[in-house]
């Protein structure tokens, strides 16, 4: 299968230019304007792999939007869905080849939308371009991942971005309660190549082979996401919950 790396977890907010972590414990960078889907964000870099607080600029442009065969799959549909209420939305991963990777859901039966270019404007004018993939899975109560490649190597993106890593941090694992537990893990280990860490009566770790992020998928009376993170100047274990996402911070 090609592979898939975690890129990005979306966490949706209200009015985003306030928006600070508690005791500015992560640091955000500038982020721009999605002009196709009337939304802007900031960004939050460990390394390569980051976390993507998004805001609505244009609430009649995203509404609209969503209608659309492509819009009613996007990251952003998730937001409208849920009634602008705060919190993680979705989870991409990353491929260099999203054209095979299209190939390779489409022989297993699975329904795409995509591949869709995308872009944002940052306030000095500059570009940044990718494409995205999705899975038409309307009746899914957990958003399952969409799929992104961006237009430059990852060679050439840590030269570009590696002033904004926050090398204290790094992503360790996604928790997700679903109410679908066995149907989300044999979804996502067909579907994605997935492997089994560890599984008990409460929950299945997952990973991606080659990829140290772990996918803590559990039981839950409601289908979200939380965020788990090792702080290497921490010396015990901590919680924030900010804006409806929840993040746990490991030594």
């Amino acid at each position: 299968m090609v592979q898939l790396k975690f890129d990005h977890i979306i966490h949706y907010i209200k009015h985003i230019d306030e928006f600070e972590y508690p005791g500015e414990v992560m640091k955000l960078s500038p982020g721009g304007l999605h002009n196709r889907y009337g939304t802007y964000n900031k960004l939050v870099y460990t390394d390569l792999a980051y976390i993507e607080i998004i805001g609505v600029n244009d609430e009649e442009k995203l509404k609209k939007v969503i209608k659309s065969n492509e819009g009613r799959v996007s990251f952003v549909a998730k937001i409208v869905q849920d009634n602008f209420e705060q919190g993680f939305k979705a989870i991409a991963l990353r491929t260099n080849d999203l054209d095979k990777l299209k190939d390779e859901f489409e022989a297993k039966g699975l329904d795409v939308v995509g591949p869709i270019e995308m872009g944002r404007e940052n306030k000095k004018g500059e570009q940044t371009s990718w494409r995205l993939l999705y899975l038409n899975q309307p009746d899914a109560k957990l958003k399952p991942p969409f799929f992104i490649e961006w237009n430059k190597s990852e060679e050439e993106r840590v030269e570009a971005l590696e002033n904004r890593f926050q090398p204290q941090f790094k992503i360790k694992a996604i928790e997700i309660q679903t109410t679908q537990q066995a149907l989300v893990v044999n979804q996502w280990r067909d579907w994605f190549g997935m492997e089994v860490v560890s599984e008990n009566e409460e929950i299945t770790t997952l990973k991606l082979p080659d990829e140290a992020i772990e996918y803590r998928i559990q039981s839950g009376r409601k289908d979200k996401y939380a965020i788990v993170i090792q702080d290497t100047t921490a010396e015990t274990p901590y919680h924030i919950v900010t804006r409806g996402g929840a993040y746990h911070f490991e030594p």
